[in-house]
Parts: C-alpha cells; sequence; structure tokens
C-alpha cells in the first residue's frame, strides 16, 4: 500500500497558486497599463465613447489588482474580467477587421491563471466559442477558419502547461509531506491529517483509531549494527506495517523508530486486532542485512476517538497508552483508558 493513503493533504508550498497569483498581478495590473494607453490614443483620435469605455475597463483591472494583490480574486470577479475583454476585442474586430484579431489571443492566455482547474474548460470553451461566432460574424471565411484553429493550437498548448502543472505540484507535495527514508508521512502532517479525519469521522458518524508504536530499544540497534542497519529495520518495519493495513489507513513516522497509523472507519477493537497482528509480525520475523541479523520487539498503544474531544486530545490519549506499554516491561500493547 502506498503510505500516502487517500488524506486529501494540503501542502505549505503550493508552487502552482503562487505563480498563479504573481501571474494575476501581472495581468490586473499591465492589462490596465496597456488600456490607459489605448484610451489616450482613442483620445487623440476624437472616439471619445470609445475611449470612454475602455477607460473604463482599465480603471476596474487597476481597483481588482489593488484589492487583491495579495489573494487571488474570487471566479466571478475573473469572469466579468474577461467579458469585458471580449466585448472590447469583438468592437476591435468589427470596426478594425483582422487587426482586432491580435487582442483574442492574450484574453485567451490570460484565462489559463484566472481560473481553477474545476471550470477552467467551461470558461475556455465559452470564450472560444463567443470569439469564433465573433470572427466569423465580422471576418472573411478564409481568415476565420485559419484564425478559430489557431485558437484551439493556443487553447491545446495551455492546457498541457495546465497538466504538467498540477503534476509538478503533485510531486512537491509527495516530497515535502513525505519521510524519504520510509515514504510515510512527515510527524509534522500528523496534526493535520488527524484533524481530518476527526472531522470526517463526526460528519459520518463513523469510529476513528489510532495505533501508536515505538521500536524497542532501537537506539541499541543503531549502536550495535550502524546507522545503515537501523535505516534499514525503518525501512522493513514500514513496509510489515502496510502489508496489514488497509488501503484507507494512513502511516506517520515520527523520530526515530516511532510510528502512528491513523485509522478512518475502525472501531477499538479491530484496532486492536490488527495493532497486534502488527507487533506479532514485528517480533517474530529478523530483520535481516548481509550477514547481520537481529530481532526487534515493539509497544504500541490504541486509542479511539471520542465525540467532543479534539485531535490534541486523540494524539495524548494514544501517546499516554503507548507510554505504558513501555513502563510496564515494553513488547506490549496497552488500550488508552
Amino acid at each position: 500500500m502506498d503510505s500516502i493513503g487517500t488524506a486529501p493533504l494540503s501542502t505549505h508550498i503550493n508552487l502552482w497558486q503562487h505563480f498563479r497569483l504573481l501571474a494575476m498581478r501581472m495581468i490586473y495590473f499591465g492589462a490596465a497599463l496597456v488600456l490607459l494607453l489605448i484610451t489616450i490614443l482613442k483620445g487623440f483620435e476624437q472616439k471619445w465613447l470609445h475611449s470612454l469605455s475602455v477607460f473604463a475597463v482599465a480603471i476596474g483591472f487597476l481597483l481588482v489588482g489593488v484589492v487583491f494583490r495579495k489573494q487571488l480574486a474570487p471566479q466571478w470577479i475573473n469572469f466579468v474580467c474577461i467579458v469585458a475583454l471580449g466585448v472590447l476585442a469583438s468592437l476591435a474586430m468589427k470596426s478594425g477587421g483582422i487587426a482586432g484579431v491580435y487582442w483574442v489571443y492574450p484574453i485567451l492566455a490570460m484565462v489559463f491563471f484566472m481560473f481553477d482547474r474545476a471550470i477552467f474548460v467551461l470558461v475556455i470553451m465559452l470564450i472560444y466559442a463567443v470569439f469564433a461566432a465573433v470572427t466569423y460574424r465580422f471576418l472573411p471565411f478564409e481568415y476565420a477558419w485559419q484564425i478559430a484553429v489557431s485558437m484551439l493550437v493556443l487553447i491545446g498548448v495551455g492546457t498541457v502547461f495546465l497538466v504538467m502543472m498540477a503534476g509538478m505540484q503533485r510531486n512537491l507535495i509527495q516530497a515535502n509531506a513525505t519521510d524519504t527514508l520510509t515514504g510515510c508521512y512527515h510527524r509534522d502532517y500528523l496534526e493535520q491529517i488527524v484533524k481530518q479525519q476527526i472531522s470526517k469521522a463526526e460528519k459520518l458518524d463513523r469510529p476513528l483509531s489510532i495505533i501508536q508504536l515505538d521500536l524497542d530499544s532501537f537506539r541499541l540497534v543503531n549502536d550495535k549494527y550502524g546507522y545503515l542497519f537501523g535505516d534499514r529495520v525503518l525501512q522493513e518495519t514500514a513496509a510489515r506495517i502496510r502489508r496489514l493495513i488497509r488501503d484507507t489507513d494512513i502511516i506517520v513516522r515520527s523520530n526515530g523508530g516511532q510510528f502512528s497509523i491513523v485509522m478512518p472507519d475502525t472501531p477499538l477493537k479491530l484496532a486492536v486486532e490488527m495493532g497486534s497482528d502488527i507487533l506479532n509480525r514485528i517480533r517474530h520475523e529478523p530483520y535481516m542485512v548481509k550477514t547481520m541479523m537481529t530481532t526487534i520487539a515493539a509497544s504500541a498503544g490504541i486509542a479511539q476517538h471520542k465525540t467532543g474531544n479534539n485531535w490534541q486530545d486523540l494524539v495524548e490519549a494514544v501517546d499516554t497508552a503507548m507510554d505504558r506499554a513501555k513502563k510496564q516491561g515494553r513488547n506490549r500493547l496497552k488500550v488508552a483508558q
């Protein structure tokens, strides 16, 4: 089983969202600057109505850029901005012919940054359909179909870019969240995982349990056999745990030889059975690296979430249970009281 399981973790390093925020700042202020220049040019041409409409859109972009300079603007505001630019581009095609098409491509490019992936396809196809209709309405057919095809090429390239960015973000999340040695989540993510699972358990009225185990005398293993052997023990322990738990269970590795197993939809009795199986698999199967071999036991605590308690209560309960197992002789499992 992949230790990441199905936990919907967010990450402190969201490359795509940060990139979008920087891009949107440039779009808002850049579009405002360009539109203000066009306002001046149209004023010199004494096209006052056109100049006034472009100026209004420029002020709108400037205000959005100032208000949302530190966060992404709501989707409806971005949609209004795109519609306003689309109207200006359509008017440009009506009055200037094919020269107005040059404004279509930067507008399409903006869409890739302005909208979340959930609605991106709907928005981009809507914008494409409108622009295609406008080009067929105001331009000769021999130009219109070529422009329509070129817009599709731009949409395709942009979509590939989004897919690549999404893959990069997933890889970054996994690299940031997981321990490279064992593939388990870092201890830093335990709070987030437990909070999410408690929220889900209470919403669905389902049980949630946690097992926390620690390899007994793991430091002595490192001292006797070396850290390379110790690393192999940790990798093998994580692998043994994965073979016994379910796809929905989530493993978190703390410092040293300590592992936490978050078990959604798991009553206490089932968690105890699975915890016993894990401890038996650890203690009864020797760890071997080349010519070196040793047996290791583990101590574990188990706790079930109680309605009304928070994540700290649950983690503290399982910690206390594991400490009791350690103090009462190790190589055993204790249930939180």
